[in-house]
């Protein structure tokens, strides 16, 4: 028994020695000089947000860029880097807005760099015909889902080689802490209803004045419904390079549903031009040659005269100072009458100005350098020097919701 036990124990000492580390045993390997060191850890990225704020369908919108962290950040302040993407139900394809090349910075604008304190803000207003222009326009509707990004393409999402500039946001210190970010995406927002116009004023007051005579007043006069009528449209959209060579078609139908006879030429076409930052300026037309009776014309029902207008060479210098959107309302003063001549003479209007967006102008896109916005004031500040708050913009929702709601 004695002997078994002793075998026993020798065997695990033998086993012992065998797993114990020799003290001549190497020790473990290291990096060879081919190898490359652990990558440090991804940096977190830029912390701004960007925030689109669309009380109304047809706009003026807001672009709002917050700098949510405790970093100053550099960032470009220009709207014209926003595209969006509307999602209409039923179709399968997102319609895309965005500018043309010549109006849409391809680098960085330095002449918009603006540096961004913690807390801080940038808010611009922008037209939204601007981006969705043409055909694009339509998807501006009620109900359609917005997706808003600012910036340029971010690098593929396998790439491994790290992001180059230009960047929508990035940090201002020497080691930086925050990645840079190429592109920012606003939360998804939802158009809702344009507010419908206010009704016609109507006179309800029983106390209303009376006629002197103390008769009620005359019945409204008869209108012939059917009597022939001028209507005046025009282009809907036109992309335009430079002023000079600013045009408008406009055209002047006979809406009416019996014949007129008129003399319409295109020097009795005026413009009114609405543009940026409340710019306005009227091209005036000439006024009535006394046409001989042969300049008249007789103009069907459903028949039109379309006249192609120059603005670059009717309008004064300065109509077009700088590139954006701008709405031309045109005006026809047909009032040339002539002996014999039962002439039609009316002035005219078109119900829906013309957006022309114009790509390149002598003055800058912007009228004045960016400027960021002070953080608010806290929240039991009553100090009436504190900072007023900027524009505030809904918290982020889980899902889109309808904006201006």
């Amino acid at each position: 028994m004695r002997s078994s036990r002793a075998s026993l124990l020798a065997s695990l000492l033998c086993l012992g020695s065998l797993l114990a580390p020799s003290a001549h045993a190497a020790p473990p390997a290291k990096a060879g000089k081919g190898q490359k060191a652990p990558a440090p850890p991804p940096l977190p990225p830029t912390p701004a947000r960007l925030w689109i704020i669309a009380p109304t369908m047809a706009g003026p919108w807001t672009m709002r860029i917050d700098n949510d962290g405790s970093v100053p950040i550099r960032v470009p302040a220009d709207a014209r880097l926003l595209r969006f993407e509307i999602e209409v139900e039923g179709e399968k394809k997102p319609t895309t807005c965005e500018l043309p090349k010549a109006l849409r910075p391809q680098s960085f604008p330095e002449s918009r760099a603006l540096l961004l304190g913690p807390g801080q803000s940038y808010v611009e207003p922008f037209d939204p015909k601007l981006f969705c222009f043409g055909k694009a326009a339509a998807a501006l509707r009620p109900g359609v889902t917005l997706h808003a990004k600012f910036g340029w393409d971010p690098p593929k999402k396998f790439t491994k080689k790290p992001p180059a500039p230009p960047f929508a946001a990035e940090s201002t210190e020497r080691e930086a802490t925050v990645a840079p970010q190429p592109e920012l995406r606003a939360p998804a927002i939802v158009l809702g209803e344009s507010p419908p116009p206010p009704p016609p004023a109507t006179n309800t007051n029983a106390n209303a004045p009376k006629p002197a005579d103390g008769k009620p007043a005359a019945p409204a006069s008869v209108v012939d419904e059917r009597a022939g009528r001028l209507e005046l449209t025009a282009d809907a959209f036109k992309d335009v390079t430079t002023p000079r060579g600013a045009s408008v078609t406009v055209k002047a139908t006979n809406a009416g549903l019996r014949p007129i006879v008129v003399a319409l030429r295109p020097w009795m076409l005026s413009f009114h031009v609405d543009g940026p930052y409340g710019h306005s300026k009227d091209c005036p037309g000439d006024p009535p040659r006394g046409l001989p009776k042969d300049a008249f014309r007789a103009l069907k029902p459903g028949d039109s005269t379309s006249f192609t207008v120059l603005l670059g060479e009717i309008c004064p210098g300065g109509t077009f100072p700088r590139p954006g959107l701008y709405r031309v309302t045109a005006t026809l003063n047909a009032g040339e009458t002539s002996e014999g001549v039962e002439a039609y003479t009316a002035e005219v209007s078109t119900k829906t100005p013309t957006l022309l967006r114009l790509a390149s102008a002598p003055e800058p896109f912007f009228a004045d350098p960016p400027k960021a916005l002070p953080p608010p004031p806290p929240p039991n500040s009553s100090s009436p020097d504190a900072p007023a708050s900027p524009p505030a913009a809904a918290p982020a929702p889980a899902s889109p919701t309808p904006a201006g709601q």
